[in-house]
């Protein structure tokens, strides 16, 4: 038996309930124990949770398996439900748990193919076989390598918690989680739509009210609000050049056959 005792989860932050899912004696995670672990922070940590997957270059589609289960959490959140409610399959879903624990743990770095390329590869500069050929600098070859205490999920996250706090409660109360959870509901559709660039800002609006919600950081809202704003910029001027693009295209079409 283990002498050192779990702490409750209220007293662990988010990053240690995190790390403590990786660890156990079974051989997969399932989303009934992730919901289980956050207790009753569990909406703002599981939008938390799929907005960052969702960050992810995923293929085509890949995105709106994410956005539902934000969807509906974002709707209980709105209704201000105490727990978690989500379908029974989704419940049931799980992953290889040292698969999990390897995705928060390795330390980020470039792609490997962009790793070989750069750190094996050489730049010929000019025609011939007697061209000179260089081989990228020192400093270009240490930002590519993968570095055993580089910058992980898990540290980033942790930093991340230091910079939050229970403050300007104000935006944190029940009728700002009512309209957190509307607006978390219209970002999550926002980013399932086949928009160039579309799911970054909303991710990170979502990436900041649910860290607001869990941490009754009033800031981290006002942030998520910002970011809530220029998603909303952004789609009206994609939405202006799509519809001059439109105006031409149909100007050019009449002319062609007027």
């Amino acid at each position: 038996m283990s002498l050192i005792e779990t702490p409750p989860p209220l007293h662990r932050t988010f990053s240690q309930v995190l790390e403590d899912l990786g660890v156990s004696d079974e051989p997969t995670l399932s989303m009934n124990e992730v919901v289980e672990a956050f207790g009753d922070r569990g909406l703002g940590a599981l939008i938390l949770v799929f907005s960052l997957m969702a960050l992810f270059p995923w293929p085509p589609g890949g995105k709106a398996i994410f956005a539902i289960p934000i969807i509906l959490m974002s709707v209980e959140l709105a209704f201000q439900r105490n727990e978690v409610w989500m379908p029974r399959w989704a419940l049931k879903a799980s992953l290889s748990r040292p698969a999990y624990a390897g995705l928060i743990s390795t330390p980020f770095a470039a792609p490997a193919w962009l790793r070989r390329w750069v750190l094996t590869r050489k730049i010929k500069v000019g025609a011939g076989p007697n061209a000179p050929q260089y081989i990228f600098a020192p400093r270009v070859r240490r930002a590519v390598r993968r570095r055993p205490r580089g910058l992980n999920f898990i540290r980033l996250l942790r930093a991340v918690e230091s910079l939050t706090r229970p403050r300007l409660t104000l935006f944190t109360g029940p009728i700002s989680e009512v309209i957190i959870g509307i607006l978390c509901v219209l970002l999550a559709v926002i980013m399932a739509m086949p928009v160039p660039l579309g799911d970054m800002l909303p991710g990170l609006a979502l990436i900041f009210f649910a860290l607001g919600v869990m941490q009754k950081d009033g800031v981290a809202v006002l942030v998520g609000l910002f970011f809530s704003a220029v998603t909303g910029g952004y789609l009206l001027l994609i939405w202006k050049t799509v519809v001059e693009i439109g105006e031409h295209l149909l100007g050019w079409i009449s002319r062609l056959f007027g």
